[in-house]
């Protein structure tokens, strides 16, 4: 853990005790359902860290602390829900999967590590009706998609934050770009981690 430190000086012990406590729930859940790969061994350098820029970040760190409600659809094992409540405690967190193994998984990780600003629903996204001022996801499917498939769940002026990899020309079709601010992960950690990792900000 103390390699990680020095990237993000500003967050708390707190934060980064219940992080690594994470990471260990998430290796022992994933022994038990397959949440993100059997093959997996460093569940915090490759799944953990990439989030941490979003409170690296000035302007999305206030973009998120302004929230008051957020939506992760396809949270499969948590991410990037989990670390991000971690990082924005008074931020409430809905936290979205339609596969119920996984949901149990989910909410049992939120028990251990006392997140009360987390709700866990086993749910299809079409299925709810609430509006959020920002959704997030990472893997869940093209990033093109994952925007047209949350606009009816965001307020006016609500966010999509959506951690993926590749290049701009890939991932973001044009017809978005205006709105999509692209942020290389890899900066945050001076091109040792996180590698060609991007966080796509669109902004309805």
């Amino acid at each position: 853990m103390q390699t990680y430190l020095s990237f993000f000086k500003t967050l708390s012990s707190e934060a980064w005790q219940r992080l690594e406590a994470y990471a260990a729930l998430l290796s022992e859940w994933n022994g038990k359902v397959n949440l993100i790969s059997r093959k997996e061994t460093n569940f915090f350098e490759n799944h953990i860290l990439p989030i941490l820029p979003a409170a690296g970040d000035a302007e999305v760190r206030a973009c998120f602390e302004h929230s008051k409600s957020v939506l992760d659809v396809g949270t499969g094992g948590g991410i990037p829900g989990i670390p991000l409540a971690i990082l924005f405690p008074k931020v409430s967190f809905t936290l979205l999967d339609s596969i119920r193994k996984k949901t149990v998984a989910v909410a049992d990780m939120v028990e251990k590590l006392a997140l009360p600003n987390v709700r866990v629903v086993c749910e299809r996204l079409e299925n709810l009706s609430e509006r959020y001022d920002a959704c997030v996801g990472r893997g869940v499917t093209a990033f093109g998609r994952f925007v047209a498939e949350t606009q009816k769940h965001l307020k006016p002026h609500g966010s999509v934050f959506y951690w993926s990899g590749g290049d701009i020309e890939t991932l973001v079709p044009k017809v978005l770009r205006k709105r999509t601010r692209v942020i290389d992960l890899e900066v945050f950690f001076h091109g040792r981690y996180a590698v060609t990792k991007k966080l796509l900000w669109y902004r309805k």
